[in-house]
């Protein structure tokens, strides 16, 4: 048998010996052979019943297991917005990563001021006192690995975002938003070209006359986006915005009334029989919502 696992066997066997008060022998209670066997309680006593009784011999069921959790050298990000992983252990080293609200990262070193800590490839200082350690982490952690478990994801951490990885995600978002933009700007340029054309109740036709509804219907189509008809329906079509977010191509809605942001405060729509599809202020009266749908 390997000796490590004989010492093992020893040490416990030796510790269940000791830790157990001894009953008081008085005459009468003196062992008698012939009656019955004594246990054994050495480390030899121990082979000797596994062997007999031909079992598996188990480290894990004769070596005491540490207290040591899973998840206490785990830290998560105890903050509003995020936390800085720096180079070194000063605020005036660069930032080399971010963690973000409940981010995780690997404890690698002593907690002090400051801990070194390892987070998806990241590896610096944080400010200890925006980190939760210990128990704390370890309760954090189970509770995250629980509710993947019930939704059925299999990655229960998020870890820390690079800074090389967030300026490429900065530069893709301002990117896609540019392109956003334009997208916008091309639906109010192309609904400006039928300002002057005759408003008619219940029309669709950008050049012989349409209502508000129709009118933003019909320019949405061209760019091969489906609307509802009328404008109590459009007031719940995309995405919703505040007013002072609008952008050139939202959908500005009102009170049995609607029409297509243009930039400036203005709106282009189509008014009444008397004006026709034309400029007006977007706020002329209460704006209900404002709907990105491009």
């Amino acid at each position: 048998m390997h000796s490590n696992l004989r010492k093992g066997l020893f040490l416990v066997t030796f510790l269940g010996a000791v830790s157990i008060p001894a009953k008081p022998v008085l005459a009468a209670d003196e062992w008698n052979p012939a009656s019955e066997s004594m246990p054994g309680v050495g480390i030899e006593a121990v082979l000797n019943d596994c062997f007999s009784q031909d079992k598996d011999i188990k480290v894990e069921d004769y070596l005491v297991p540490t207290n040591k959790g899973e998840y206490l050298d785990m830290a998560f990000a105890d903050v509003t917005s995020f936390l800085y992983i720096r180079s070194e252990p000063t605020k005036e080293s660069e930032y080399v990563g971010k963690l973000y609200p409940g981010y995780a990262a690997k404890i690698t070193g002593p907690v002090g001021e400051w801990t070194p800590v390892e987070s998806g490839g990241v590896t610096g200082y944080v400010k200890t006192e925006f980190i939760t350690v210990g128990q704390k982490s370890e309760q954090f952690a189970e509770e995250l690995i629980a509710q993947a478990e019930s939704e059925g994801r299999e990655d229960a951490f998020t870890y820390a975002e690079s800074r090389e990885a967030e300026e490429a995600r900065l530069a893709a978002e301002a990117e896609a938003a540019a392109q956003q933009a334009a997208g916008g700007q091309a639906i109010a340029d192309y609904a400006c070209q039928f300002i002057g054309n005759p408003y008619v109740w219940g029309g669709t036709s950008l050049t012989n006359g349409a209502d508000c509804s129709g009118f933003v219907q019909s320019v949405f189509a061209q760019f091969g986006i489906s609307l509802p008809r009328t404008s109590y329906d459009q007031r719940g079509v995309g995405m919703a915005v505040s007013y002072d977010q609008a952008m050139p191509g939202d959908i500005i809605c009102y009170d049995g009334h609607v029409g297509i942001y243009i930039g400036g405060g203005q709106i282009v729509n189509a008014q009444n029989p008397a004006q026709g599809i034309g400029i007006s202020p977007a706020g002329y009266t209460t704006i209900l919502s404002v709907r990105r749908v491009w």
